[in-house]
């Protein structure tokens, strides 16, 4: 077994908590150079902590991050947040595809029935009226104080950890659930932020949002 080979062993074996250099140094002598390979082959970190530098594994890099430093605790939590709502828009995007072509195909078996027996015009326009849903549906709207059962519904069960929300990822729920649009959405969202201050906040950020002294607001808690 190698230099490198026994260092990273040795390094991995340490887990999140990582191992002070001078401790490597004390056990395998001059580690300057091995240490160097591996760092430019990405499979260990050194960091500087309060009185020492601590060497870790790549495996076991972030996991130290997360316990260490609070501001990139908070930077991966949203970045997660972000992830979990790109993927949910992505699969309500595929279902409404899927949904889509089936309704395509539905339809073209009814105009090839009806050029295939043209007198069957009204037993036609009967079977595409049950199977062929309507778009276009007229959305509706909510008064504040029904808006703000819901939303607060939505935030409690969207909760992360780090207590903001992205609105982008309660809005299809609501949207859905309540029959409005996106425009009537973000308006309530308005209307029901500055009417109750104290108890909601909005932060900078996101795709869609709020806007607010000309910034886009795409994040809230429950304060």
């Amino acid at each position: 077994m190698s230099v490198e080979e026994k260092i990273v062993n040795r390094i991995l074996s340490f887990g999140s908590a990582g191992i002070k250099k001078t401790d490597l140094r004390r056990e395998f002598g001059d580690i300057d150079t091995p240490l160097e390979n591996l760092i430019t082959k990405g499979d260990i970190f050194i960091d500087k902590r309060p009185n020492a530098y601590f060497c870790f594994h790549k495996s076991h890099y972030i996991q130290s991050l997360l316990n260490s430093d609070p501001k990139f605790k908070l930077t991966y939590e949203m970045i997660k947040t972000i992830n979990e709502s790109v993927s949910t828009s992505s699969k309500d995007l595929l279902r409404t595809l899927e949904t889509l072509a089936n309704n395509i195909s539905n339809l073209a078996s009814v105009v090839l029935e009806m050029k295939n027996d043209p007198h069957s015009w009204l037993a036609q326009q009967q079977m595409l009226t049950r199977e062929v849903p309507v778009t276009g549906v007229q959305m509706g709207t909510m008064s504040v104080h029904d808006f703000k059962e819901e939303f607060d519904i939505a935030l409690t069960n969207s909760g992360s950890s780090i207590g903001w929300i992205e609105l982008a990822n309660i809005r299809n729920k609501i949207c859905d659930s309540c029959n409005i649009s996106s425009d009537e959405f973000y308006r309530l969202v308005r209307e029901l932020t500055s009417m109750h201050q104290d108890k909601y906040e909005l932060s900078t950020g996101g795709q869609e949002g709020v806007m607010v002294r000309g910034l886009l607001h795409g994040f809230v808690r429950c304060i």
